[in-house]
Order: C-alpha cells, then sequence, then structure tokens
C-alpha cells in the first residue's frame, strides 16, 4: 500500500487498541503509531522506492516535530514521563540504535529487512528504551503496515535473512483497496482522537 495509507492505518489500529487514557500518551502515542506504520518504507531498491523513501523521511519527522511543537506550546507533559520511565543515557543510546538500524534498512532490497519481524523487535526495542509507554502504538503501527502489505502482489521477507518471500498475490498496492483502506483509516483515526477519554474529558470541562 502507499506510505499515506500506512500512516494511517497504523494510527487507527493502534488508537483503536491501545485506546489511550490521557492526552500525552494520545499525542505521542498517535504520532509513534504514525511512524510505526511509514518507516518500514525507508528500504529502497528502485528509483521509485528511493523517491518513497524520501517521503517516509519527511512524514517521519514531521510527525516528531508536530509532537515537538505541541509538547513545547501546551505543556503536555510529554517530556516529564520520558525523563520518568528513563534517562539520558537510555535515550540517546535508544535514538542512535533506531538511526542505525534504519541506516542499515535503507541499503536493503525494498520489501526486505524492513518488512520483516526483525526490524519489527529491534526497532520497537529502541523506542522502548526512548519511551516505553509509547512503544506498543509503536509496534501495532509496524505490524499493520507488515500486514496489509501482505495482500499485495510482492513479496515480504517477514523472515529475514531467510530468503523466502510472503504475499496473497489480492490487490495492487495503488488500486481500489489502497483508496478504500486510506479513506477508511482517515475518517477512523478522527472518531477515534474525538471518542478518545482524553479528548472527551477536555470537552466536558470546556462545557462546564
Amino acid at each position: 500500500m502507499l506510505g499515506r495509507t500506512h500512516f494511517f492505518v497504523g494510527m487507527t489500529s493502534a488508537l483503536a487498541i491501545m485506546q489511550p487514557e490521557s492526552l500525552p500518551i494520545l499525542v505521542a502515542g498517535t504520532g509513534a503509531a504514525a511512524l510505526g506504520g511509514v518507516i518500514s518504507d525507508i528500504d529502497s531498491g528502485t528509483s521509485q522506492a528511493h523517491k518513497d523513501a524520501d517521503k517516509v523521511m519527511g512524514a517521519s519527522v514531521l510527525t516528531i516535530a508536530v509532537i515537538s511543537v505541541l509538547e513545547w506550546y501546551f505543556h503536555l507533559g510529554i517530556t516529564h514521563i520520558i525523563m520518568e520511565n528513563s534517562d539520558y543515557f537510555r535515550i540517546v543510546c535508544g535514538i542512535l540504535l533506531f538511526l542505525l538500524i534504519c541506516s542499515y534498512g535503507m541499503r536493503q532490497p525494498h520489501r526486505a529487512f524492513m518488512h520483516s519481524f526483525a526490524a519489527l523487535f529491534t526497532l520497537s526495542g529502541c523506542v522502548a528504551m526512548i519511551f516505553p509507554d509509547i512503544m506498543p502504538y509503536f509496534a501495532i503501527g509496524f505490524i499493520s503496515h507488515l500486514f496489509i502489505d501482505l495482500f499485495n502482489r510482492r513479496n515480504e521477507k517477514l523472515l529475514w535473512p531467510m530468503k523466502k518471500g510472503y504475499c496473497m498475490h489480492l490487490c495492487s498496492s495503488k488500486g481500489i483497496v489502497n483508496r478504500l483502506l486510506l479513506t477508511i483509516s482517515i475518517i477512523a483515526t478522527i472518531i477515534l482522537i474525538y471518542e478518545s477519554i482524553p479528548v472527551q474529558s477536555a470537552i466536558l470541562l470546556v462545557r462546564k
């Protein structure tokens, strides 16, 4: 599927499963799920894949920037939660390892390492080092990417480094199924955020 579809499917999946109960986790978790949903496509292999990788990197940077701005402007408490559950050494190590793994993945064929359980576990481990509370959101977003790509006509090497790939050959990554998933996931993401406990609590406060 295309990057924007993975972006919203990742968020929808994580929000539906995790149902965040605080505003900091809602914001950070949604961002982590979006990142998990798209990060697999930083791998390359063709000129089009390189262009897609650039888009993924841009979306990832934008997601992190938006969360940072929201934290700075609204003082959501995300930084406090991070420091309460981690420390500077773990955070720096987690970020460096995450970047190192992504750097390796960028140089691999498309749908190889970055579309494997090995990447899921290692990158999720890095996120857990940085911000343990949002690791499940990232992991669910990542799993959603692997899952919906299985329906396409190009193999994923889920059990990398084994060479065997898996796919169901059911649909094109750019066809009507992709468009339907995108539309449904956008609507679902909006509804899930609006109906979340933090947003509903904020609405009740405003009404009072």
